[in-house]
């Protein structure tokens, strides 16, 4: 049963974030006149879950109107940011409250004293993307740990060759966050359930636990794989959801193999699936690859 919904209202951004996956898709935003139709398919699907992606969503004009719609069908709503358009994030949380709307802000350089402020002011989450030997700032990681706030640090992209030489091991990955948990435990790692931490009977929960939607409505497992036609499963606007879900396409998320990968050195060996599948899709063209991230790693250090 699905149980959230990636929704990428637009795909405009006012920066050029070089890890950032959807710099090079191109989609007009969603209609406004497609707003409530949207809304209506997730609370007739009972999907109660909407976690709101860009591009930069304050960009959307009439994004308070699909909040708003969101939220008279109690949806729970989460929204991604990079907290540059601070004046329509003041008023989105003065308008709607601070416990209806989670707000997630991306900080992966020095952040203005303006945005901290608002950070402080509605205690809003903080996101980082971990790239291999730029460290997130202490002073950052003080500032959320005297808040009380939780600082997720997101597991890098990787979908070119070039993205590949700045990420680390999934392994290294965790190790780091364990141990900088013990001066900060609100630290948390965000990473694809296709590595550990998802069910065993399947190896990625794209298509099992959530789809990624895209502003004209088009439905992919995953948003790493959006614009790539042959995983496309169809489009909300067309298609009901027991249609999309039946797609075949889906069958290569659904299989749960043994770990494939062959870095003997991880210490997450036993319990991984082998990583993200849509990472294996996009290097190798086939899944029965691990993870590049940890594979490439790995062949560096033979």
């Amino acid at each position: 049963m699905i149980e959230y919904i990636q929704f990428f209202p637009t795909l405009r951004c006012n920066k050029n974030c070089d890890f950032c996956f959807s710099k090079a898709l191109f989609y007009d935003d969603l209609p406004e006149d497609k707003i409530e139709y949207l809304i209506n398919f997730l609370n007739e699907n009972k999907i109660k879950n909407l976690d709101i992606l860009g591009g930069e969503p304050f960009l959307y004009k009439p994004f308070p109107k699909l909040i708003e719609k969101a939220l008279k069908k109690d949806l729970e709503i989460t929204i991604s940011t990079n907290g540059t358009l601070k004046k329509q994030i003041r008023a989105l949380l003065k308008n709607f409250g601070k416990s209806k709307v989670k707000v997630g802000v991306s900080i992966n350089d020095i952040s203005d004293n303006d945005l901290l402020e608002i950070i402080s002011d509605y205690k809003l989450w903080i996101k980082s993307v971990i790239i291999k030997d730029k460290s997130p700032e202490i002073r950052i990681m003080e500032f959320a740990k005297n808040l009380g706030i939780k600082y997720y640090f997101i597991y890098m992209d990787a979908l070119t060759e070039k993205d590949l030489k700045r990420t680390i091991p999934f392994y290294q990955f965790i190790e780091m966050v364990k141990e900088l948990n013990i001066s900060f435990p609100n630290i948390e790692p965000v990473f694809c359930k296709g590595f550990i931490g998802g069910p065993n009977d399947y190896r990625c929960p794209a298509g099992s636990e959530k789809i990624s939607i895209m502003p004209d409505g088009s439905v992919y497992p995953c948003y790493l794989l959006a614009g790539f036609e042959d995983y496309r499963l169809g489009n909300i606007f067309k298609n009901s959801l027991s249609e999309i879900l039946a797609s075949k396409k889906l069958d290569i998320f659904k299989k749960s193999n043994s770990n494939i990968c062959h870095n003997k050195i991880c210490k997450f060996k036993e319990e991984c699936r082998g990583g993200c599948v849509a990472h294996s899709l996009i290097h190798y063209k086939e899944d029965i690859k691990s993870d590049p991230r940890c594979n490439i790693r790995y062949k560096e250090e033979e």
